[in-house]
């Protein structure tokens, strides 16, 4: 009877096991599903903030009336000095606009005539944050699908919705926190420059007014790894159509390049070489360089920006010659533009 009953009771065994397992496996699809739902539901949450952001702050989006703008912005260095300089926009559409931004010496002036831009320097090297200047009030910018709905925060004593974005090359996050009651953005992080060496770069948007139909921030105070770096307000803002045709004039030595008028996709690498450290070190290093992405996809007029020595530079220098990217496109076409590039060294 023993052997008998022994296989039976065996059998009998693999038999309850079978439907346990069977519901273990649905319980736990059907737990990954939800998680999947509630994942897509965040991200389109996030999406709508975005988005409400955007129809409610951007001056710029089509069908908004002409403007001119003038904004007072201070850059202030590591060493404490203070910098103060002087950006002015005329905008009459996305095919017709002209930005100028004066700094000490420096100027830029940036020119829109249908799909045409034009770019001038007046120096080879641009000083820093001149970049950023015009993109504090540009909510335009901001695309809602590559954000995800992060915690509630409070910024400066205000309840905030926050979003987030990990990029898929980097550890670190970008952030987005909008006023719970208006949905205006009130502050964006972004990830620190220099490997944590600086800090992260956060800037607070306030002092939101009317304008037409659209709700603006006019004080704009940035700091980076809680050291104040810039400063700016708008002094002026004006519903006006300009009348003087000579303000869209190139100016002579400018860069010719396109114009987008609708969606841009920057370039992405499809091709990288890792970095090879040239020597020792103890922590994680970044070297920070402005690369020219052609519309071939090949990598040209690199420039370091941030390195903590010539040796850590020339490595990633090194390396990023050899990369390959898919362009980026402009209406749908390939267009040559400039890029930053970050390279990590890690430690191990």
């Amino acid at each position: 009877m023993a052997r008998n009953n022994g296989p039976k009771r065996q059998r009998s065994f693999h038999n309850m096991f079978k439907p346990c397992r069977l519901t273990f496996l649905l319980a736990s699809a059907l737990a990954l599903l939800e998680s999947t739902s509630v994942a897509n539901n965040k991200q389109a949450e996030a999406a709508a903030l975005v988005e409400h952001a955007k129809q409610l702050s951007d001056i710029r989006a089509d069908g908004a009336h002409p403007f001119r703008l003038r904004l007072d912005f201070r850059i202030i260095k590591d060493d404490g000095r203070v910098i103060e300089g002087v950006y002015t926009e005329v905008w009459v559409s996305k095919s017709q606009w002209r930005r100028e931004t004066a700094l000490e010496d420096f100027r830029r002036i940036q020119i829109a005539v249908g799909r045409k831009s034009w770019l001038f320097d007046s120096s080879p090297v641009a000083p820093e944050h001149i970049a950023d200047i015009p993109l504090l009030f540009d909510t335009g910018r901001l695309r809602s699908e590559v954000w995800k709905l992060q915690r509630d925060r409070e910024v400066e004593g205000t309840g905030a919705h926050c979003v987030e974005n990990r990029s898929s090359t980097s550890t670190a996050t970008w952030a987005l926190c909008f006023d719970k009651i208006t949905g205006a953005l009130i502050a964006e992080s972004r990830p620190p420059l220099f490997g944590g060496e600086s800090g992260e770069r956060v800037c607070l948007y306030s002092d939101y007014q009317k304008f037409g139909d659209q709700t603006f921030a006019r004080s704009y105070n940035c700091t980076e790894g809680k050291r104040p770096s810039l400063t700016a307000r708008i002094v002026e803002l004006a519903a006006e159509t300009p009348q003087d045709p000579t303000l869209f004039t190139p100016p002579e030595g400018a860069k010719e390049s396109a114009n987008c008028l609708s969606r841009t996709k920057p370039p992405a690498a499809v091709h990288t070489v890792e970095v090879i450290p040239p020597q020792k070190f103890d922590h994680s290093v970044v070297v920070v360089m402005s690369v020219v992405v052609g519309t071939d996809g090949l990598p040209r007029d690199l420039e370091v920006t941030s390195t903590p020595d010539r040796y850590f530079a020339e490595a990633a220098l090194k390396a990023v010659r050899q990369w390959k990217f898919k362009p980026a496109t402009c209406d749908g076409e390939p267009v040559e533009t400039k890029i930053a590039v970050e390279t990590e060294f890690h430690h191990y």
